[in-house]
This record gives structure tokens, C-alpha cells and sequence, in this order.
């Protein structure tokens, strides 16, 4: 009785220690890519006047996986919000427009906060170029309008 006790308690601790060990391969490859670098950004800019109420980026990672991420200069009041919106041009998903509310994304910038970032999409063929599109909107009573776009340029 005492050799099946041990037996199964060291199966046990292969397995749990296998169930720990284990990581999705997202994870594996999210922990392996690093050095995000801002390759384009823009100010968030109200009717194209200064003073800037912050800055939206294109970024990029060293797995080619690029994403869009707006940050406000200071957290977001009530009845406003901010969002990012990354754009494919070129390769089979061509005209893709995917936003901070996007499977993936962290959520629009609702009030409190800062920043938001859309998912991230691998991109290894030269022939596909991004654009990030910031938007920022006020519900003024009649719902949200937009009160401030700015966009990078195209580029990888």
C-alpha cells in the first residue's frame, strides 16, 4: 500500500509540474518578442490647432507583429473616450481596420484612463504597410461624436 501511495503521489508531481510548465504558444512567443519601437506617431490634435491632448503611435515588435496605441496627455473624463485603429494595407487582408475594442485589444480609453492599444497583427512581407488612426469623442447628450482624428503615415 505504501508503493502505491508514493507511486501516485509522484505521478502526481510529474503532472502538476508537466500542467505548470505548459504555455499556450501565444504566451511563449508574446515572452520571446521584445524591443517594441514606435516606427510612426502623430499628435492628437483638436480642429488641427495645438495644444496636442496626445499622441497616437504605430509600433512594432522584434517578432514583426505590428499594433496601434493612442495615449492621452491626461486621463479621460467622464462622457469621453478615445480610441486606436490600426489599418492593413496590402496582402490578403487588405483594408483591415481592426480598433482598441477589437478581439485582442485592451478596450477603448474610458474615463480614468490613458492609453489603449489595438491587437496585434505579424506582418513578414515587405508589400504590407500600416497606418494608426486615432480618434478621440465626446457624448455631449445625443450620444459620442468625434471631436479630434489624427492618423500616421503609411509605412512598416
Amino acid at each position: 500500500m505504501k508503493t502505491l501511495g508514493l507511486l501516485l503521489s509522484t505521478a502526481g508531481v510529474g503532472v502538476g509540474a508537466i500542467a505548470l510548465s505548459a504555455m499556450p504558444a501565444a504566451a511563449v512567443n508574446a515572452a520571446s518578442c521584445s524591443g517594441a519601437t514606435s516606427i510612426a506617431s502623430a499628435p492628437m490634435l483638436r480642429n488641427h490647432q495645438p495644444p496636442s491632448w496626445g499622441t497616437i503611435r504605430l509600433v512594432r515588435d522584434s517578432c514583426s507583429q505590428y499594433w496601434a496605441e493612442i495615449t492621452m496627455a491626461s486621463p479621460v473624463v467622464a462622457n469621453a473616450k478615445a480610441n486606436a485603429f490600426l489599418v492593413q494595407s496590402g496582402g490578403g487582408n487588405n483594408g483591415r481596420v481592426l480598433s482598441c475594442d477589437s478581439s485582442g485589444g485592451n478596450g477603448a480609453v474610458i474615463q480614468g484612463q490613458r492609453t489603449c492599444r489595438t491587437p496585434k497583427i505579424k506582418a513578414t512581407s515587405g508589400s504590407i504597410t500600416f497606418t494608426a488612426i486615432g480618434r478621440e469623442y465626446h457624448n455631449y447628450g445625443g450620444g459620442y461624436q468625434e471631436i479630434s482624428e489624427n492618423s500616421t503615415n503609411r509605412t512598416r
